[in-house]
C-alpha cells in the first residue's frame, strides 16, 4: 500500500537535472530535457498543482502531459512488417496488466540443449560487468532465438571474446560466441504493456529501466520487499533526484563476435512476430495538457487542478533550464482487485 505524501512531490529542471543511463560510463550522467517526473503507485490518488519558474533570463516554451507509460513505440509501415498484414491489429500485444509484457532484447544461437520455458530465469557469466553473474527472464523462444526480458543489467549481452552458456533454471542451455556462427545478442528494452492501440501501430510501454518515485521494473509489486515504491518517506530529495531511465530508440546494438551493428529495434508480440519499429516519443498527442506555452523571464505560471490515477505520471518538458516544482498530496485509494 502507498504511503500518504504531502507538498512538494517532485522536482525536475531540465538541461540540468539529470537521469542516470546505467549504459554509459561513470559518473553516467545524462542531461535531459523531458521526464516523467511523478508517478501515482498502485491504489493511490492524487491531487496537485505544477508550478513552473523561469529566470533563466529569455523566454521558454513547455509542453507538459499526464501520461501512462515512459516510451511511445510507433510501427512501421504495414508494407514493412513481417507478412505484410492488412492492419496493425494483426499485432498482439495484450496490456494493462502485470504479466502483459513485451522485449526487444533477444540472443541468437547455433547450439543448444534442453528446453527453455517462458517465465523461467535464465542466466550467465559475463566478465565485462560487475558483478559477472548475470539474469533475465525468458520472454518468449522461436527459432533459434531466446527473447529475454529484465536484464538485471541492460548490456548484460555486451559479452567479452570467446564462447558464453546461457542456462535456464531448469537446465536447457544455449551457446553464443566466436565458435557459433550468427550468433549474438541485442542490447534492448523491456517492459510491461500499458496498451497496445491496434488502429494506430502504437505501442505504450512501461520501461523497465525507468525510475522516478517508483522503480518501474516493479511495477504492480505491491506486497513485497522491496516493491515498486523507491521512496517511502516523505523525502522529496531522494524522490527527484534518483532518477534512472534509457529511452527507447528505433536503433539498437547487436553484439557478436564478428562484429557489432545496430539494427533497427523490434518488439516481439504474443504470436512470435518481430515487429519493426519507426518512431519512438514520450508523450502523444492526446496526452498533452499544455503544449508550446511560452514562459516568459521572471515569470512564475501555475497549473491547478491536476488529478492523477494510479500509474499516472506527470510529463514535463523544456529545451531550457527553468523549475518544474509539483505540489500535491497523496490519498490511498481503491483499485479493481
Amino acid at each position: 500500500m502507498a504511503v500518504k505524501q504531502n507538498g512538494v512531490l517532485a522536482t525536475f529542471t531540465p538541461t540540468t537535472s539529470k537521469y542516470t543511463n546505467l549504459t554509459v560510463a561513470d559518473p553516467g550522467t545524462v542531461a535531459a530535457t523531458a521526464y516523467n517526473i511523478y508517478t501515482v503507485p498502485a491504489a493511490t490518488l492524487t491531487s496537485g498543482k505544477l508550478i513552473v519558474s523561469n529566470n533563466t533570463g529569455g523566454a521558454l516554451n513547455i509542453d507538459v502531459g499526464i501520461v501512462e507509460q515512459t516510451d511511445v513505440i510507433q510501427f512501421d509501415a504495414l508494407a514493412s512488417q513481417p507478412g505484410t498484414p492488412g492492419t496493425y491489429g494483426a499485432f498482439s500485444f495484450p496490456g494493462g496488466t502485470a504479466t502483459n509484457y513485451t522485449t526487444s532484447i533477444v540472443v541468437e544461437y547455433t547450439n543448444g540443449s534442453g528446453t527453455f520455458n517462458v517465465g523461467e530465469v535464465v542466466s550467465w557469466t559475463n566478465s565485462n560487468r560487475t558483478p559477472s553473474a548475470q539474469t533475465a527472464i525468458v520472454h518468449k523462444i522461436t527459432s533459434g532465438k531466446l527473447w529475454l526480458r529484465n536484464l538485471s543489467h541492460p548490456l548484460g549481452l555486451e559479452l567479452p571474446s570467446g564462447d558464453t552458456t546461457f542456462t535456464g533454471a531448469g537446465g536447457a542451455t544455449a551457446n553464443v560466441g566466436t565458435s557459433y556462427a550468427g550468433s549474438g545478442g541485442t542490447a534492448g528494452w523491456s517492459g510491461n504493456v500499458r496498451f497496445y492501440d491496434s488502429l494506430n501501430g502504437t505501442l505504450y510501454l512501461q520501461n523497465y529501466e525507468f525510475r522516478n518515485n517508483l522503480d518501474y521494473s516493479k511495477l504492480y509489486d505491491t506486497t513485497s520487499s522491496p516493491n515498486e515504491n523507491r521512496e517511502q518517506t516523505n523525502n522529496n530529495l531522494n524522490r527527484s533526484l534518483g532518477r534512472l531511465w534509457r529511452p527507447v530508440a528505433t536503433t539498437q546494438t547487436r553484439y557478436s563476435a564478428a562484429g557489432n551493428t545496430t539494427p533497427a529495434t523490434e518488439f516481439i508480440d504474443n504470436a512470435g512476430v518481430e515487429v519493426l519499429v519507426s518512431a519512438v516519443s514520450q508523450c502523444s498527442a492526446e496526452q498533452f495538457i499544455v503544449q508550446d506555452k511560452s514562459i516568459s523571464d521572471n515569470e512564475i505560471f501555475e497549473l491547478n487542478g491536476i488529478v492523477l490515477g494510479t500509474y499516472q505520471s506527470l510529463y514535463v518538458k523544456s529545451t531550457g533550464a527553468l523549475t518544474f516544482t509539483f505540489v500535491g498530496f497523496e490519498e490511498t485509494a481503491e483499485i479493481p482487485s
